[in-house]
């Protein structure tokens, strides 16, 4: 189940009552909420949100699924850090699989660990490409959050 939040991150209200939405014969979108109806506006932004705009008032909406939801509730920040090239532990966990050698070239977005934290299997990927320089775990090794799991080099 999907919740929508906006850029403060609060989650959209729910509607009162009845509401219905329709399309005029000038292309104009309407939603009637109770006994009023409000021009509506949704247009898509870069980066998988929306502008939303109600009687000409606005604000930016987000989809946030499970992913973004657990993460959330964990505590965990996506995109914190991405200047260091390091792939660190997101969450505490135990390293299941080391999916690369050091000296190995990886592309971004390419599987480096498999981390079993929360009973779930999570897929830790390369933040960007390069050359793996060390790598400071084994399977079977118990981490802490924002451990250094791999280093690449510069």
């Amino acid at each position: 189940m999907a919740q929508y939040r906006n850029a403060q991150g609060q989650e959209m209200p729910g509607s009162p009552g009845e509401h219905r939405v329709h399309k005029d014969d000038r292309g104009l979108w309407w939603v009637r909420i109770g006994h009023r109806n409000h021009r509506v506006s949704v247009q898509p932004l870069e980066g998988g949100g929306w502008d939303i705009r109600l009687d000409g008032v606005g604000d930016q909406w987000s989809v946030h699924g499970l992913r973004e939801m657990l993460m959330e509730r964990m505590g965990i920040e996506e995109g914190v850090d991405s200047a260091s090239k390091d792939l660190r532990a997101p969450m505490p966990g135990k390293v299941l699989e080391v999916l690369v050698k050091a000296g190995q070239t990886v592309e971004e977005g390419e599987a480096m660990i498999v981390l079993e934290a929360m009973k779930m299997e999570n897929v830790l990927r390369a933040g960007a490409a390069g050359v793996v320089s060390t790598i400071g775990v084994e399977a079977g090794h118990a981490v802490e959050k924002e451990a250094v799991l791999i280093s690449m080099a510069d």
